[in-house]
């Protein structure tokens, strides 16, 4: 009797034991992963549309910069032609 009673005893603490190792902590810890996951993408989002807005700047100030000195360029040429037709 006494060795029945030890080993509900045992299986009593070993249930208690295991229901504390439940659900509720990994929903807490999901919840702030989840929010710290959320909050690290907002941040990648952002540096990553700054970085794609600069590289679009970059590239139309290039743009702008080949065609200002490809119209200087023609704007010199035609100059030059018109000197030497005045000549």
């Amino acid at each position: 009797m006494r060795k029945f009673i030890t080993s509900i005893a045992v299986i009593a603490m070993a249930a208690a034991m295991m229901t504390g190792c439940g659900s509720a902590d990994k929903k807490t810890t999901t919840a702030a992963s989840t929010k710290a996951e959320v909050q690290t993408e907002a941040k990648t989002e952002a540096k990553t549309e700054k970085a794609t807005e600069k590289a679009t700047e970059a590239k139309t100030e290039a743009k702008s910069e080949a065609a200002s000195s490809e119209a200087a360029s023609e704007e010199a040429s035609s100059e030059a032609e018109s000197a030497s037709a005045a000549n």
